[in-house]
């Protein structure tokens, strides 16, 4: 076979897992392919497609395009910038059997080739070793406590107050408290640029620690990032590294300790569940607490460590998917050139430059002189349902950035349209849109049969109005664009963006605090009263609530009839908030329900969730909460979030309007440019 000429790109070049992915491709592929610059390639091969996105489109038009996705998809998805990525790629590379169900699950083709790992660097070494000997010493580390390694980052550059929550470091901090109450003998060795935020916390609480580094209080990337050399090292170091996070495409760090032969243990994130044994997966933080405590007491971890260093060789090294990366280059006719298949871009000629010059002028004035901004949908005055109080919140939010908004209005001014579903007045919107080439964003719930039971028809008109005008289109969650897929339909360069709520309504200042010593307070709510919303299963707690331990209040409308649980007709918002706020615990049993306004109203106020494993509840509570499949399992997960009560409060984590409203206001300064 004819070597293809390759061009390899994809890294950040400071040094960090897609710098490292880059290297180990080139290795993987420098024997079946020929490694020639952009201009002169017939593929672009790409780690990671941020670095993609900003090559020349002109150099890339005509070429196959395959690209690696470094993360989670469907955390890429909600990133307004990925859409550009979509439409360039031909064939995307998964190295999780996560990442590829998820790809796959939206009707996007891909190859599954997983990370690999540098085991020159990474390697076990001698505890005789005298560099480490070194380390002990210059670190003054103790040498009789168990040692937990992490050595992620914890914060943005751009912010080192705030954790980086996909990362997890309040997870990994809720797993140290844990142990430190159980009076473990512990210690922590941190490591690498921006640990400021756990180090900060872990100073407050007093949990034993060294930091391999000079901390600074400003961003120390040059200061303290680590070579791979001092990484091998410190593994080599402790007793157990601890992934936390949220979501990962590896991590890295998984791999690294296995060829390292160190205890690792993780959430069940990126190649965890592929590649670790599952005892060494936990779901929450005390599951992680009882590993660590096991293997602290009975070196019950002990027989994972071969298994892991096993799986590196024979699955892991560059040489081991050299074989997965002749398979793709094999069948690169497959791959599409970028501009031969549907909704790609293209280079624009002197025809398109004239017909979309009015467009392109508009969009300059708009950024120099404030962008006009026309949101589509009937608005009602509270209390009603979830779709009209985030619609609510969005216009204030733009309102508050100086945004010219205007409701339900037609104009050529307006810079760019927000439709919501088929909530508007379509008629009239649709007459506009024939005479005049408009930017349009559409958000998308549903699908509306899932929810409802019924209307189709109107799932059919939502998605005929999506493809005939939609420049973007907005999905609430991962599981509402899988499911639209899965019914057929294939919405305009969609990004997922969740629902947020107005924080000067519902946020938790003012709220109760917990307290054993009386009833546990729980609270449901919804504006529908569809049973899919949850009705049986709020009728089943009641009749089988301990009422010398709980109170319950359901709010809004219902299917059922209570007869002890305190049911308080629709609200409006100011006052449902300070409903929430006199509880303590938010129940939701809704079926197939996208991204819940009210499951998140009441996160806002301070309140852990117990949820219905289903829909968007997962992607929305995350660490907040518990969920359950089914009621036997209702009582048993609401005891354990009541005696962890403080753990799941701390961990929930909210999408704020303001930062929903900036990624609405990319896309929209992208359709407008």
């Amino acid at each position: 076979m004819k070597k293809p000429k390759v061009y390899l790109t994809g890294g950040d070049g400071i040094g960090w897992a897609v710098d490292e992915d880059r290297k180990l491709i080139g290795r993987a592929i420098e024997g079946i392919v020929d490694l020639v610059d952009l201009q002169s390639c017939e593929i672009v091969h790409s780690a990671w497609w941020f670095s993609l996105i900003g090559l020349p489109l002109e150099q890339l038009v005509g070429k196959r395009i395959l690209c690696h996705v470094p993360g989670e998809p469907f955390r890429y998805f909600a990133v307004p910038e990925h859409r550009k990525a979509m439409e360039l790629v031909g064939r995307w590379i998964t190295p999780t059997s996560r990442a590829y169900r998820q790809m796959r699950s939206i009707g996007v083709e891909t190859s599954l080739i997983p990370y690999m790992v540098d085991v020159e660097i990474f390697r076990p070494l001698k505890q005789s070793n005298p560099d480490l000997a070194a380390l002990v010493e210059k670190w003054n580390i103790p040498t009789d406590a168990y040692l937990i390694g992490s050595f992620q980052r914890d914060t943005e550059g751009s912010d080192l107050r705030r954790p980086k929550l996909v990362k997890g470091p309040d997870v990994l901090l809720e797993i140290l408290l844990g142990l430190q109450r159980l009076g473990l003998k512990f210690h922590l060795i941190l490591a690498g640029p921006r640990r400021h935020w756990l180090i900060n916390k872990a100073q407050e609480a007093g949990i034993p620690f060294t930091y391999i580094g000079q901390f600074t209080e400003t961003d120390d990337i040059d200061r303290n990032s680590l070579t791979r050399d001092v990484l091998n090292l410190l593994y080599n170091l402790i007793d157990l590294y601890i992934v936390a996070s949220r979501s990962e495409g590896g991590p890295h760090a998984i791999l690294e300790a296995a060829a390292s032969r160190r205890k690792i243990i993780s959430s069940p994130v990126g190649m965890a569940e592929d590649f670790l044994d599952p005892s060494s997966i936990f779901k929450t933080p005390p599951d992680a607490v009882d590993l660590i405590k096991k293997d602290i007491l009975e070196d019950s971890l002990a027989d994972t460590v071969a298994q892991h260093y096993e799986r590196v060789y024979s699955k892991h090294r560059p040489e081991s998917v050299t074989n997965l990366f002749l398979d793709v280059y094999k069948n690169i006719d497959s791959v599409p050139k970028l501009g031969s298949f549907p909704n790609q871009p293209v280079v624009p000629g002197p025809e398109a430059e004239s017909r979309n010059k009015n467009r392109i002028s508009r969009g300059l004035r708009s950024r120099s002189e404030g962008l006009t901004v026309g949101l589509w949908h009937t608005f009602f005055e509270p209390p009603y349902g979830g779709g009209n109080q985030f619609m609510l919140a969005l216009r204030k939010a733009l309102l508050k950035r100086g945004i010219n908004v205007r409701e339900n209005e037609l104009s050529e001014d307006i810079d760019a349209f927000i439709l919501n579903s088929i909530h508007f007045d379509v008629d009239r919107f649709l007459e506009f849109s024939r005479k005049h080439k408009l930017n349009v964003i559409h958000r998308i719930d549903g699908p509306i049969f899932l929810i409802r039971g019924f209307d189709r028809e109107k799932d059919e008109l939502c998605y005929r109005l999506n493809a005939q005008f939609a420049s973007a289109t907005v999905l609430q969650s991962a599981w509402c664009y899988q499911h639209i897929v899965e019914m057929g339909y294939k919405p305009s360069t969609p990004v997922v963006i969740h629902n947020a709520v107005d924080s000067e309504i519902f946020h938790p200042i003012g709220r109760i605090s917990f307290d054993s010593s009386r009833k546990t307070r729980l609270i449901s709510s919804s504006w529908s009263n569809n049973p899919r919303k949850g009705g049986p299963t709020y009728k089943w707690i009641e009749e089988h609530l301990d009422w010398d331990r709980y109170e319950y209040t359901f709010v809004g409308n219902v299917s059922e009839e209570f007869s002890r649980a305190k049911h308080i007709p629709p609200v409006s918002s100011e006052e449902l908030a300070e409903i929430l706020r006199q509880h303590d615990i938010y129940i939701t049993a809704s079926q197939n329900d996208p991204c819940s306004n009210a499951l998140i109203e009441a996160m806002a106020c301070g309140l852990p969730a117990l949820y219905l494993n289903d829909g968007g509840h997962p992607e929305l509570v995350g660490y907040g909460g518990l969920p359950f499949e089914n009621e036997s399992e209702i009582f048993p997960q609401l005891d354990k979030i009541v005696d962890n009560y403080q753990m799941y409060q701390r961990l929930i984590a909210v999408s704020s309007m303001d930062d929903v409203a900036e990624k609405y206001l990319t896309l929209i300064r992208e359709v407008v440019q």
